[in-house]
Formats: structure tokens, C-alpha cells, sequence
């Protein structure tokens, strides 16, 4: 591929084709739209919170219980037709609350129900990414409308940095040992180590792609905090960079039957944010699924 804007393209329609993706996402809609006109507005209405477990996850419980992470965990963006997805979770991105809000208006309220399911992602897209946009300093501004993604140093096969590895849309699997878990992602994305034997960050820590990350157990819920990632792109498809002054604290909570992942992921950064971003997003547990480790090269059909 000679167009050196392969990976943005990539990143933000993943392994699907648009088509597939949008198709999919039509089908379940009408089938939505066909039960709610049979069921009664008010029902869908009501079980609003209980089908989208992104708007109401279980309390972690008052005993520490390190949560079972293991496993591969996949986003719509690549298990789109898997039927476990609810359909508001199809409609789902790395978004911000304000986001998810505009979500449930455009799936629930009656004067939507003329709008396409292409037409509904362009609304999501369009509020996600006014939502982000509101928090950036001038210097975070200026630097997304001077960035030019044939910069991206992915481009010359350089691994994606801490934040991009668990923003990005494919898979992850959580490898769970005693003193550390290890999260692996595919393709260009790295491996990442979280230590939670107790230990904190070291004194001296370096910037660095990966940063340093620890964890901890607030009831079933993991916590994670990582200091010293250096400058880079933090999500290309939302035009996220980050400085060397960002921290970073994710939030991981399995649902009540364990097939769910909700992410919290807070990135700190005062250089490019005037506050703190909060991104959310919810995984299915997919153990049929094999993570794929292409090299480079075979992304992006150069030499």
C-alpha cells in the first residue's frame, strides 16, 4: 500500500470491512426497532440499564478478590456479529461519558427511529470527538491540526507506546501470575507488564514507551496506575497525543457472569488537557478467539 495513511485507516475500521461493520450493526438495529415497536417504548426504556452493562457495572465487592482477568478479550470492532454484544454495546467506542449519554438518546428516543445505523455512528463519531476535543490546551490544538499522520512512526514499524496499545480496538489478552499481570495485544500494539506485588514506581523512572505500571485490588476491581510514558500518540483515530508528563489510571471490572470487561481508562495529562480525559469501554470474553502478531510489513503491504 503506497498510501502512508494505512494504519489510521486501519486502526479506526479494524479487522472488518466498513461495510461488514455497518451492516451488522443495521441488522440488529431493525431488529431493535421491530421489538420495541411490539414490546412498547416504555419497556425498552426501562430495561435501559440492565441491558448496557457500560452504564451500570456490578459494585466491587468489600473483600479484595483479584478479578479473573485471564483471557482474550475482544472489542464490536472485531467480534461485531459474536451475539453476546447488547445493541447498545455495538454502537460502543472509546468514548466519554458525555458520549455514551448521546448513545442512549439516539437509540432510545422514538424521534431517532428514522436514522440509519451509518447515520447514528457519524452522530457518535461526530459527539466523541467534540467531547475530547473540548478538553485540549492550545497546545494540544495546535499540535493535532499541524500533525500529519505519514508521521506516524508506526509507519517505520516503531511498536505503539503504552496508552495506544490498550486505546486501540483489537483484542487483548490478560496472562495473570502472582506478582504481575501481563497484557498482551496483536500486531503493532506491545506487550505490556503491570506489577502488583506491592511495590511502587521507581524514584528515577525514565520516560519511556511503555512507562511503568503497577496495580492494586480495590474489592474485585483492578487498578492501575503508569508514569513515565514518553511523547507519543496516544490514540491515533481520535487525534490523542500525549506529552511525557502524562499518568494514566485504568479501571477493570468483570461484570456478575464474568464475560464482560469494563474499562475506565483517566489519562492526566496537563500539557495536552485542561483536565483529566475519561474514556470508557466494554469487552466480551472470547476465548475462541487467537490473537494475530503480523509482522509490520504485512500490514501495510510495503517491502
Amino acid at each position: 500500500m503506497s498510501d502512508k495513511r494505512w494504519l489510521s485507516g486501519l486502526r479506526s475500521t479494524g479487522k472488518l470491512a466498513t461495510v461488514t461493520f455497518l451492516g451488522a450493526l443495521a441488522a440488529r438495529l431493525r431488529a431493535r426497532r421491530t421489538q420495541a415497536t411490539r414490546i412498547g417504548r416504555h419497556l425498552l426504556m426501562g430495561g435501559l440499564v440492565t441491558a448496557w452493562p457500560i452504564l451500570s457495572m456490578p459494585a466491587a465487592s468489600a473483600q479484595e478478590q483479584p478479578a479473573a482477568l485471564s483471557g482474550v478479550w475482544s472489542t464490536t470492532v472485531t467480534a461485531v456479529e459474536h451475539p453476546g454484544w447488547s445493541i447498545e454495546e455495538l454502537f460502543q467506542c472509546m468514548c466519554t461519558s458525555d458520549t455514551y449519554e448521546r448513545i442512549a438518546e439516539l437509540l432510545n428516543d422514538p424521534v431517532n427511529d428514522n436514522l440509519s445505523a451509518a447515520e447514528i455512528m457519524r452522530a457518535i463519531r461526530t459527539q466523541n470527538s467534540r467531547s475530547i476535543a473540548e478538553l485540549f490546551t492550545e497546545t494540544a490544538r495546535q499540535y493535532a491540526a499541524d500533525f500529519d499522520h505519514a508521521d506516524d512512526p508506526a509507519i517505520q514499524c516503531e511498536p505503539f507506546g503504552a496508552f495506544r496499545s490498550l486505546l486501540h480496538a483489537d483484542p487483548i489478552q490478560f496472562e495473570q501470575h502472582a506478582d504481575r499481570l501481563i497484557v498482551r495485544g496483536e500486531d503493532m500494539a506491545s506487550d505490556r507488564t503491570i506489577f502488583i506485588d506491592g511495590r511502587g514506581h521507581p524514584a528515577d523512572v525514565q520516560p519511556s514507551p511503555m512507562g511503568h505500571s503497577i496495580g492494586r485490588y480495590e474489592g474485585s476491581t483492578l487498578v492501575v496506575e503508569t508514569v513515565g510514558v514518553s511523547a507519543n500518540i496516544a490514540e491515533d483515530s481520535l487525534n490523542i497525543h500525549n506529552s511525557d508528563e502524562a499518568t494514566s489510571i485504568e479501571r477493570y471490572t468483570l461484570s456478575e457472569d464474568g464475560s464482560r470487561l469494563h474499562m475506565t481508562f483517566t489519562l492526566d495529562d496537563p500539557v495536552m488537557f485542561r483536565e483529566p480525559l475519561t474514556l470508557q469501554r466494554t469487552r466480551l470474553l472470547t476465548p475462541e478467539v487467537q490473537l494475530q502478531d503480523l509482522p509490520c510489513e504485512a500490514i501495510s503491504g510495503q517491502p
